[in-house]
């Protein structure tokens, strides 16, 4: 779920910019460190170096003797000075170290080595830099320093280089989530808003308020397209009603001459292509009317709308198909919940029903185990109707298709129809806020209507 998030823009700007300012840390910590362990080692060193050379002039000028005396007086007095003299069997003379320590002289002279100190009742090991020398006579020197310190601090600085590193890494991480989280949700609120009105045959709008400032310009701009839209599809429909209703009166004109004049006409042939003429200007009288139908249905305001039993109304629906389906040897399943009620136009969704179980006859399969289902029943206080076949079917990406006017799909081109039957329901369904949507019942279909209970 989280792994989500960072799908958001917003959310891989932040750990990209926390990746970089890791490089950043890192570069600088790095510098820091070695800045500072370079001028810790040289001023150790330097201060080696001054009692070294110092205590060498001691040894040259006033002999071994003094410069035993002077190692030892310089031990008490100084904690943190590292002193042993040496005879040539390595025997210790003079000093505040126990024993000669390993050498391993390194590139710039220093030996480094670890000491151990009593605390109290505490034994503690510190780190430690010193220069040697051997004189003529064997008498071996070292001088050096305890350089615990100059480790401690190369020691935190490494730990506040991890442990920054470790903080920014987990901050860009949830800021990450953070940031994602509250851009996606955002852009979800947008996403759904856009979802909802395209399933809503685009009616809705946007609510800018609750989203943010970077969203709201293109919230304003759909709003402003959805309402552009809306008046094209408006100029569209009322163009298909002029034209229908323009045509409408002409062609019944010539369908009733045709009629006359099938009368007069003696001749067999003529009669058969004045019939077919009649027959073709009855369809598309028959279309004009259902698209005047249909224009008057989304136009229509609940006017005529009553409370209805529709639990009724679907048995008498069931009753008049029943001859119908029985002859087609097609199965019918109804499961009918008793005393269900809505509000609507009772004429309308008879309409409505029997042209969603006129297709589910027409697209039957011609065999002993088709069947057509209708269930309706309540749920979550919405009423439910269904409509059940194992027909042909539709392919899901034409779902939203079928609704649009005069679609007829290829594989049912060859059956009667003009492809309006399915725009007639939706309009009726829209007129009565019930939403429609299909599912493939595998094989065949799936019709769902859902009402509000009154």
């Amino acid at each position: 779920m989280f792994l989500n998030y960072f799908k958001a823009l917003t959310a891989k700007t932040v750990l990209i910019f926390s990746l970089f300012f890791i490089f950043v840390i890192i570069v600088l910590s790095i510098s820091v460190y070695e800045f500072t362990y370079k001028v810790m080692k040289k001023e150790n060193n330097r201060v080696i170096n001054i009692e070294y050379e110092y205590l060498v002039k001691t040894y040259l000028k006033y002999g071994p003797q003094q410069l035993y005396v002077t190692i030892n007086q310089r031990s008490k007095n100084q904690n943190t000075a590292i002193y042993i003299a040496t005879d040539s069997f390595n025997e210790k003379i003079a000093g505040n170290l126990n024993s000669w320590p390993e050498e391993k002289i390194g590139n710039d002279g220093f030996i480094n080595f670890e000491i151990s100190r009593s605390l109290g009742s505490e034994i503690i090991t510190h780190n430690s830099r010193a220069r040697i020398i051997e004189f003529k006579n064997g008498t071996k020197l070292l001088v050096g320093r305890d350089i615990q310190p100059e480790f401690l601090i190369s020691k935190a600085l490494t730990n506040l280089m991890i442990f920054t590193i470790i903080f920014i890494l987990f901050s860009g991480i949830f800021g990450s989530i953070f940031l994602g989280r509250y851009s996606l949700t955002k852009v979800n609120i947008l996403n759904n808003a856009i979802q909802n009105i395209t399933d809503n045959d685009l009616n809705g709008r946007i609510n800018n308020k609750r989203i943010n400032n970077e969203y709201k310009q293109i919230a304003t701009n759909v709003n402003r397209m959805l309402e552009r839209i809306d008046e094209l599809v408006e100029n569209s429909k009322n163009i298909s009603g002029n034209i229908a209703h323009d045509l409408k009166k002409p062609l019944t004109k010539l369908k009733s001459n045709l009629e006359l004049l099938s009368l007069k006409v003696k001749n067999k042939n003529s009669i058969q292509y004045i019939s077919q003429a009649i027959i073709e200007a009855d369809n598309l009288i028959k279309i004009f009317n259902a698209l005047l139908d249909i224009a008057s249905f989304e136009s229509e305001k609940k006017q005529d709308f009553k409370l209805i039993k529709i639990s009724s109304l679907m048995n008498s629906i069931i009753e008049i198909y029943k001859p119908v389906i029985e002859e087609k040897k097609i199965i019918l399943k109804d499961n009918i919940q008793n005393n269900l009620k809505l509000f609507g136009n009772k004429i309308l969704l008879t309409q409505c029903f029997t042209n969603i179980i006129d297709n589910a006859i027409k697209y039957s399969k011609k065999n002993k185990n088709s069947f057509i289902e209708i269930n309706l029943f309540i749920e979550n206080n919405l009423i439910y109707i269904e409509f059940r076949d194992n027909g042909e079917g539709i392919d899901e990406k034409d779902f939203n298709r079928v609704f649009d006017r005069f679609v007829r799909l290829e594989k049912h081109r060859q059956t009667q129809g003009n492809g309006l039957g399915l725009s007639m329901v939706k309009a009726i369904l829209k007129l009565h806020e019930a939403p429609i949507s299909l599912s493939d019942n595998k094989p065949g279909l799936i019709v769902t209507i859902m009402f509000k209970k009154t």
